[in-house]
């Protein structure tokens, strides 16, 4: 069972990283850290399972609450397109009547908008962006 458990120390901490250190997996490594050391000593294959869970949840549960704490405060930082919302931008082509669909011009970028309640607005006019869905911009008309 080492390799198997050294498989899953290295998948956690690679999973880890790659969502650039939101504490998605760093329990699993440590539980699995924890049943490497079990079956270093030889400890039963069932036994390590057991471990692994054990140690991997009462990590969880541990660490859970504290790292709560410590990031509530934090703000939210708007990122990339979620910048936009709140921008005003220009109605510049009507895509389709009976969706609702409508091209925007924002910022000197090209979008794909609707309304709320999907009336299109006209050719020229101005939206404000109220969300964005995807790559869609959820706009009111100003």
């Amino acid at each position: 069972m080492l390799g198997i458990w050294i498989i899953i120390i290295v998948i956690a901490c690679v999973m880890e990283i790659a969502t650039q250190l939101q504490l998605v997996s760093v329990w699993a490594a440590v539980g699995g850290v924890a049943a490497l050391v079990a079956d270093v000593f030889g400890v039963d294959d069932r036994i390590q399972i057991v471990i692994f869970f054990v140690v991997t949840f009462a990590f969880l549960a541990v660490t859970r609450p504290i790292i709560r704490r410590f990031t509530k405060n934090v703000e939210n930082v708007p990122m990339n397109a979620d910048m936009n919302i709140g921008k005003t931008g220009r109605v510049t082509k009507i895509v389709d009547e009976s969706s609702g669909i409508f091209r925007v011009n924002l910022s000197g970028d090209d979008w794909s908008a609707v309304t709320k309640d999907r009336i299109v607005p006209e050719i020229g006019s101005s939206v404000k962006v109220e969300k964005i869905e995807g790559v869609k911009l959820i706009v009111s008309v100003i």
